[in-house]
């Protein structure tokens, strides 16, 4: 890099020949760049080898099971509740079969949801 008479940096930069390529090659400039072909097709198929070809691991816990939460008290009442609500309202979507539900629920007294918390 040099420094131009404004302190501005400059890049020197040296060009090449720009000579084009002669078709006569050597057989030995032929052997090599075909050496060079396999050696990079090799190491392609080695790379996808390995990211296939891993073994599973063995120390490696296995997930545990899940247990299903028990249901709370509204959910009990909602799938006790649901099918009357249904049939009541036939022509209804989930959505509003859900919200009057949650109006039954609302109106109930405490002692009345009692019975449905386990």
């Amino acid at each position: 890099m040099a420094n131009d008479k404004k302190g501005k940096v400059s890049l020197n930069i040296r060009r090449r020949n720009n000579k084009p390529k002669t078709k006569n090659t050597s057989s030995n400039d032929e052997s090599k760049l075909k050496e060079l072909n396999k050696a990079f097709d090799s190491s392609k198929n080695n790379k996808n080898k390995t990211k296939t070809e891993k073994p599973a691991k063995k120390d490696k816990k296995e997930k545990k099971e899940k247990k299903p939460r028990k249901l709370n008290a509204y959910m009990v009442f909602a799938m006790e509740v649901r099918e009357s609500v249904k049939k009541n309202n036939p022509t209804a979507s989930i959505i509003e079969i859900a919200k009057k539900i949650g109006e039954k629920w609302r109106a109930m007294s405490d002692s009345e949801k009692a019975k449905y918390k386990k």
